[in-house]
């Protein structure tokens, strides 16, 4: 009976969020918004730009016995 192996993927991913402020000002719109306030919404994301950064196939057992 085989071990399981390791396999290690990324996935990059892109959110793309939407925030809403109201305000008196642009100046003080943009100081709430870099403080974190107003109110955000995620409109969209974009993954699949995955990779397998570690196969476990591509280290075979070199007689090597995990026992």
């Amino acid at each position: 009976m085989s071990n399981p192996k390791e396999y290690i993927f990324s996935n990059r991913v892109t959110i793309v969020e939407q925030t809403s402020i109201t305000a008196d000002s642009y100046d003080k719109a943009l100081d709430i918004f870099l403080s974190g306030g107003g109110d955000t919404e995620e409109i969209d994301s974009y993954g699949d730009n995955w990779e397998c950064i570690l196969n476990a196939d591509d280290f075979e057992d070199e007689g090597v016995d995990d026992e």
